[in-house]
């Protein structure tokens, strides 16, 4: 796992040595996702400069340094991520002459793309990968990145040439960046706590979609192909489900999850596991340990508020399945400090806030390994989130309820806010978060009721799902472009919502929430994550999984439940689910409430005209006084915002 960059400008003046001190810069830039080596390499004639840091996985030696040129010079490339099948491709390679001077896995991408084509070549690659690779005979230069968006890719394409790296940090080394924020890319934001793709937080950088490969010549035209289309694998899935017993399918499942994870052991420095006790970690950890001989080592964070702490259920499992376990209690303290560095880690604006336990979590790991298998992945291709049961809850309910009784409900929700209820609830009931938590579900419900035939509004609305702006204007521009989900051709083939759903979250909140955060975490200690239930083959294969295997009732992942239940006892297995969160709302209204105000005073509000000051300190209030529940989510995407904002000076 690495950090790659760099950059072309046709035509470009300035000598060698220059180039390739401006493509290390860069590399230099993110060498916290490479620390082992970094280095810059430039094409002189052409305006090529390429820089990289080295995490080192698989052969440790210098041969397998980068940036890298095949034998006969054409080729050189920067690669980020491991390819699981190298040594199969390798093998084949060889039989066709091409011979390898390092053991690792960069070396068979070249080979493979000069004897099979771009395209075909990427096809073939079976793990987690973003690459860049400059062809000197054709003068062309592409990118690719992986299946699933596993790892990322940014890059400026415009007339002045292109300029590409792993994360933003690496373009903002580059000295003709010059970075203003997109508006709609921040409304956007301000909605899904993330910058969903193919934008970027800023104007004119888009990231390379997943399962894409982009071709650049001198002229400075992108064409990009969509090698792996998680759609038209979704429609096939659903179009050949599987007719066999849960048993059979369960097995099938088991052998695809038993190789995939294999496949991801491959490694010549220390390895490990996260493991939360959880549904998915505990899958991942279990078929681990059952293809090695030693205890396979792993790793939970634990806090002292009990309502977060999965300690406990970690160790429980860490002990039936007999690992090496290594746990760490977190003060809230602790976790607090964390907070002011978030905008080094993520130099994007992020508002999961459970990136702080991510951080944590990387960090107690990095200590004792270098790769750590995550379980990440399984809610969203097993239905295992509040959300799906939600919808399967609203889809029985449609059904037996009058028209009239559905219409009431949703005005009934209408005529009673929040802004009045809540309150109420505050004062009248004990124990009024757990209260309000459920009124705001039953609030959703109630809304949703009226208008189950608009998907889009679904979504948005759905309890536990993505934030959306309820408290009035936030921004002076209040256009906010459409989504994913706002696109009405993705309901061909999905008539079932909860399919639909499924689409919709593999396709956003997945890769742009889930794999980002896990992605910058584990790269801001030097750890390499891996995620075997995002394999692509068992991505297609959960497609034709029918939903009864994967949602039971008010149960999901009962593919996974199933397959566990082989390695772990019921008890273990059949508890609530916890997410990976952290008591934010308190923290915001005790001990950060005076860091969030230094950051919302109307100076810096009203700074570059973009946020509406009136708007978020509105926000603000009806958050510390309890008249919008919700807004915590809203806060804090706009803290992270504005602590971005100041800490890159934008």
């Amino acid at each position: 796992m690495c950090g790659i960059a760099g950059f072309w400008q046709p035509g470009a003046s300035q000598n060698r040595q220059t180039l390739q001190d401006r493509a290390q810069a860069m590399a230099r830039a993110i060498a916290h996702r490479g620390p082992d080596y970094q280095a810059g390499w430039a094409d002189e004639a052409a305006g090529v400069g390429f820089g990289h840091a080295r995490l080192s996985i698989l052969d440790l030696s210098s041969a397998a340094n980068q940036p890298l040129q095949s034998p006969d010079g054409r080729y050189t490339i920067v690669f980020n991520g491991e390819i699981y099948n190298y040594r199969e491709l390798a093998n084949e390679l060889r039989a066709a002459g091409y011979t390898f001077r390092s053991t690792g896995d960069t070396e068979v991408i070249p080979a493979a793309v000069d004897r099979w084509g771009l395209v075909p070549a990427v096809r073939r690659l079976n793990g987690i990968f973003a690459f860049a690779l400059w062809d000197a005979h054709t003068r062309k230069l592409h990118l690719a990145r992986d299946h699933i968006g596993v790892k990322p890719l940014y890059y400026r394409l415009d007339a002045g040439g292109l300029v590409f790296g792993s994360t933003p940090k690496a373009l903002l080394a580059y000295p003709e960046f010059n970075g203003r924020v997109d508006p709609a890319a921040l409304a956007l934001y301000l909605r899904y706590c993330y910058v969903p793709e193919p934008r970027s937080i800023f104007a004119g950088v888009s990231k390379l979609s997943p399962g894409c490969a982009m071709t650049v010549d001198a002229s400075l035209r992108g064409s990009t192909v969509r090698y792996w289309d998680i759609i038209e694998h979704a429609r096939e899935g659903r179009r050949d489900r599987f007719s066999a017993s849960g048993d059979e399918v369960s097995r099938s499942f088991e052998t695809l999850a038993l190789a995939a994870v294999r496949r991801q052991l491959v490694s010549d420095v220390p390895l490990g596991a996260f493991l939360s006790g959880g549904i998915d970690s505990s899958l991942v950890t279990a078929l681990m340990q059952a293809g090695s001989s030693l205890p396979v080592k792993t790793f939970t964070i634990g806090f002292e508020d009990a309502r977060f702490d999965e300690s406990l259920q970690a160790r429980d499992v860490a002990r039936h399945l007999g690992t090496d376990h290594t746990e760490m209690l977190c003060t809230a303290r602790e976790a607090r400090e964390l907070i002011p560095e978030l905008p080094t880690h993520y130099d994007e604006p992020f508002a999961d806030s459970s990136q702080i336990p991510t951080l944590l979590l990387s960090r107690l790991t990095r200590r004792h390994v270098t790769v750590a298998l995550s379980g990440d992945g399984g809610d969203e291709l097993f239905a295992g989130y509040d959300r799906y049961y939600w919808m399967y809850q609203l889809r029985a309910l449609r059904s037996s309820l009058p028209a009239f009784a559905a219409r009431w409900m949703t005005s009934a929700s209408v005529r009673l806010p929040r802004s009045r209820t809540f309150p109420l609830i505050r004062r009248c009931l004990p124990s009024p978060d757990r209260w309000i938590a459920q009124a705001d579900r039953y609030y959703h419900l109630a809304r949703m009721l009226g208008r189950y035939g608009d998907y889009a509004y679904l979504y948005r609305t759905t309890p536990m799902s993505v934030a959306t702006l309820r408290d009035g204007p936030l921004l002076m521009d209040e256009t906010e472009p459409p989504g994913t989900f706002d696109d009405p051709t993705l309901r061909d083939g999905f008539e079932d919502i909860l399919d639909w759903m499924q689409l919709v979250d593999q396709k956003t909140y997945l890769v742009e929430d889930i794999l980002h955060k896990v992605d910058r975490a584990s790269m801001a200690y030097g750890l390499e994550a891996r995620v075997p239930l995002l394999d692509h083959n068992l991505v297609e294969f959960s497609w034709r999984v029918p939903q009864s295997m994967k949602l039971d009732g008010t149960r999901g992942k009962w593919l996974m439940r199933t397959v566990l239940s082989r390695y772990l006892p019921s008890s273990l297995i059949e508890r609530p689910k916890r997410g990976f969160s952290v008591p934010l709302s308190a923290w915001l209204t005790g001990d950060l409430r005076e860091w969030a105000a230094s950051l919302l005073t109307p100076e810096l509000l009203g700074r570059d005209g973009l946020l509406d000051p009136e708007g978020v300190r509105q926000c603000w209030t009806n958050f510390l006084t309890g008249r919008a529940d919700h807004t915590q989510t809203t806060v804090w995407a706009l803290l992270m915002f504005l602590a971005w904002r100041a800490h890159y000076g934008y």
